[in-house]
């Protein structure tokens, strides 16, 4: 991984000094095992682990040795063999194959990075929980395709945000249970000279149970739904990131990333405030799916044995890491510093004009006017009808919209006049069904004796007794909102 997105833990868990230390961990857990199956004599043991304690591997010998011979784990063998007295020899990688060696190895550097992530996880779970109490009564605009929908609190947002990202991680935790497993079962898996006994043993000391039917290497089914699991935690991510990229939108933003005093946007314009880490975290989840689907490639391996999952393996594992951990942490910082802006969340429900409650205005109306002979397609069109004319632009405006300018000075004209238009009262759904104001439009197939209908059974409606109390109650908070307390007791435990 270039240094710009490196995890320093993560590089060193995949360093070469760590892994080589492993495969000396391995072989001394193989000749431990020897002694606790009565195959040597302990002082056999203490003698290499005093020799090879005292002689840590030379990194630089041991890459030298791999130029000459081309094979790593033999280099690295060669270069422990050269510390001991030859009469030792014998006892070390003794019956076992290159990859019973690297095996269990492998599967122990996969558990340490997780940990990694975990810790990181941990703290981004952390400031989505802080975040989403923080702004529980905060209320916006839900959206749906982009359109205005129902009203919901930001915090009952950043919920969503949250649970998604604890499906990912309960997937990723099951995923790693497949960790467990390693194998020391010889050259093709089927133990030749090796007493399937010294596996489990070698296995056990290190905390790790037999794969039984494996071939010279675990089968990779065994690992690729890890990597699947993390770059899925990084899609989540990316999702996350991608709700805060639309908020941040010109013109109204709801919120935006952090901004440094000194930062800059854009170097030809000035007032930009580019949402870069989220933007950054799209690129992130594209990689971490590439890295994960190499990965779910070297499921295909050649009969007992073959190499070509190795530089994968290599490669794509640490990457797949540094991504999943930098993902964490970059959003984990952008949600850490957010700027959100409540006045524009209301200001965007105050120019919804009621739209937000039409859901219950529909219902309400359902359950209020079939004395009055209104269908259920009727009271559907009352409510989309009045929506429209809600939305409808004031004469002065519609000129301005249906003129295409012939000339930039035009256009400049029309610019000007329209910041010259006088202030309009908002009109909602709230005020022009109850006042029987539905109006027919070109854009619905309305038929004007229709809206002459509707509006007759809407006056009728709003003189009864307690209706436009009723009816007001639609559109608060408290009636709108009454039900996403159970988000925060079944998410977080919270009444």
């Amino acid at each position: 991984m270039i240094a710009r997105y490196e995890v320093k833990e993560i590089s060193q868990t995949f360093s070469d000094e760590t892994k080589v230390n492993l495969w000396q961990t391995l072989e001394m857990a193989v000749l431990l095992a020897m002694v606790n199956l009565k195959k040597i004599d302990h002082s056999i043991y203490s003698k290499i682990k005093e020799i090879w304690s005292a002689n840590p591997v030379d990194i630089e010998w041991w890459l030298k040795r791999d130029e000459e011979i081309h094979h790593d784990l033999n280099a690295f063998l060669d270069e422990r063999y050269r510390h001991l007295p030859v009469e030792l020899h014998c006892y070390i990688h003794k019956n076992i194959t290159s990859f019973d060696t690297e095996e269990a190895p492998f599967a122990l550097s996969l558990q340490k990075a997780l940990v990694l992530v975990d810790m990181y996880l941990s703290a981004l779970t952390g400031t989505l929980t802080s975040l989403a109490l923080r702004y529980r009564y905060t209320i916006m605009n839900g959206r749906t395709h982009g359109q205005e929908a129902e009203m919901q609190s930001f915090g009952a947002r950043i919920l969503t945000w949250l649970s998604d990202l604890e499906v990912a991680a309960r997937s990723l935790k099951i995923a790693s249970t497949n960790l467990q497993y390693s194998k020391l079962s010889g050259a093709i898996g089927k133990y030749g000279s090796i007493d399937p006994e010294l596996e489990k043993e070698t296995l056990r000391i290190l905390g790790l149970k037999p794969l039984y039917g494996a071939t010279q290497i675990i089968p990779r089914i065994i690992y690729v739904p890890v990597a699947q699991a993390l770059a899925n935690m990084v899609s989540v991510i990316d999702k996350i990131a991608t709700d805060i990229r639309l908020a941040a939108r010109s013109g109204r933003p709801l919120m935006q990333e952090p901004f440094k005093k000194k930062q800059k946007g854009s170097s030809i314009m000035p007032h930009k405030k580019n949402p870069i880490s989220s933007e950054q975290l799209e690129g992130m989840a594209k990689m971490a799916r590439g890295f994960a689907g190499m990965i779910t490639d070297t499921i295909k391996t050649w009969e007992e044995r073959s190499i070509e999952q190795s530089c994968v393996e290599r490669v794509a594992w640490p990457d797949l890491f540094h991504v999943t951990i930098r993902s964490l942490n970059v959003l984990n910082k952008t949600l850490s510093g957010l700027q959100v802006y409540p006045d524009n969340m209301l200001e965007e429900i105050l120019q919804s004009r009621g739209v937000y409650a039409s859901g219950e205005v529909k219902e309400f109306l359902k359950e209020n006017t079939a004395d009055y002979g209104l269908s259920n397609e009727d009271v559907y069109r009352i409510v989309q009808l009045a929506a429209f004319n809600v939305f409808k632009p004031i004469p002065e405006r519609m000129t301005i919209r249906s003129k295409v300018s012939s000339s930039l000075a035009e256009s400049w004209e029309l610019l000007n006049s329209l910041g010259n238009l006088p202030a309009v009262k908002i009109i909602s759904l709230a005020d022009i069904i109850p006042n029987a104001g539905l109006e027919a439009t070109d854009a619905l197939d309305i038929e004007t004796a229709d809206v002459d209908r509707y509006n007759q059974a809407l006056r009728e409606l709003f003189r009864k007794d307690g209706i436009k109390e009723r009816w007001s109650r639609l559109f608060t908070p408290e009636f709108l909102l009454r039900n996403e307390k159970v988000l925060y007791w079944e998410i977080l435990g919270v009444k």
